[in-house]
């Protein structure tokens, strides 16, 4: 039976000691993670399975997990339903690429080696910082809000913008916590809470990584997707590989838009929104993205992969 569907992939932050184990027991999801291997390390199972939380939330060893986790977990959905038809794909922050796997832009392999490259920069960046950098997660009824008031606190910037409450800052750690206190004593109507994190993704401070991922993208294949990817660094339907590629070295220090991608991705005529996935998140924001009624929402986890 045919259906049509938008998909939808998470960024950092999804991961979890054992993400991976029932995963690697479907053997499709276990090919897609053997072809990963040579791009994205021998410890990949390792990661996948029994590596400690601590260590694994490093962003060297999340960015790793969480991509193979979402390639494995899209392709084996797929094998196992050959009806589907996609209108779309969405990935927030990180989870970009996996949308251009599903879409077929990228190829499991080149996405494996971009990713590496990306884990990489950003390990680096993070190890460069010369003092605690982090992120601190906002809400408020309305996030524009939030973004308006950041001008108050020097050194803190509207990092990623989810849905039409909540959304990320980033600075320094001095920063955010000023912007916390400041928030607090004057009985602002926002929520603010530093997140442990080692960096202040998708902001200046990841500069650094730019040009790397754009000499690692400039050796990568990447063609024009099948269907539209709705990308949060522009916030638009993306077809371009030129443009996609540009879009992909410029993530690393702009405001992720993830909500505008998700409003153009509806107003493209997405209606299905379906993300597989051991712990799925972006699909569970949608009732604070999307008008309630207008769309239907399908998490699928990893047991059901194939029902």
């Amino acid at each position: 039976m045919s259906f049509h569907a938008c998909a939808l992939f998470a960024g950092q932050s999804v991961q979890e000691t054992g993400m991976g184990v029932e995963l690697l027991k479907n053997p499709a999801a276990r090919a897609v993670i053997e072809r990963l291997k040579p791009s994205l390390g021998a410890d990949l199972e390792t990661l996948l399975t029994t590596m400690p939380e601590e260590p694994l939330a490093l962003t060297f060893n999340a960015q790793r997990a969480i991509h193979a986790s979402h390639v494995a977990h899209w392709l084996a959905y797929e094998a196992a339903h050959p009806g589907l038809e996609l209108d779309g794909a969405i990935g927030h922050s990180m989870g970009v690429v996996a949308a251009l796997v599903a879409a077929g832009a990228l190829s499991v392999e080149d996405s494996g080696r971009f990713i590496a490259a990306r884990a990489k920069a950003f390990s680096d960046c993070c190890a460069d910082f010369t003092e605690p950098m982090g992120l601190a997660a906002a809400s408020a009824d309305d996030f524009q809000d939030v973004a308006d008031s950041v001008s108050e606190v020097p050194g803190v910037t509207v990092a990623l913008w989810n849905t039409r409450t909540k959304g990320t800052l980033g600075g320094t750690v001095a920063a955010l916590e000023a912007y916390a206190a400041k928030a607090a004593a004057e009985d602002w109507p926002v929520k603010v809470k530093v997140l442990k994190v080692e960096g202040p993704y998708h902001t200046a401070a990841f500069a650094p990584a730019r040009a790397a991922l754009a000499a690692t993208l400039a050796a990568l294949e990447l063609k024009a997707p099948k269907v539209p990817v709705f990308m949060g660094t522009s916030g638009k339907a993306e077809t371009e590989p030129a443009r996609i590629k540009e879009l992909l070295a410029e993530q690393t220090v702009a405001c992720e838009r993830h909500l505008d991608a998700v409003l153009a991705a509806h107003e493209h005529g997405c209606r299905t929104f379906v993300e597989v996935s051991f712990k799925p998140q972006p699909v569970t924001w949608l009732n604070d993205q999307l008008e309630p009624g207008s769309y239907t929402a399908l998490a699928v986890p990893t047991a059901d992969i194939g029902a």
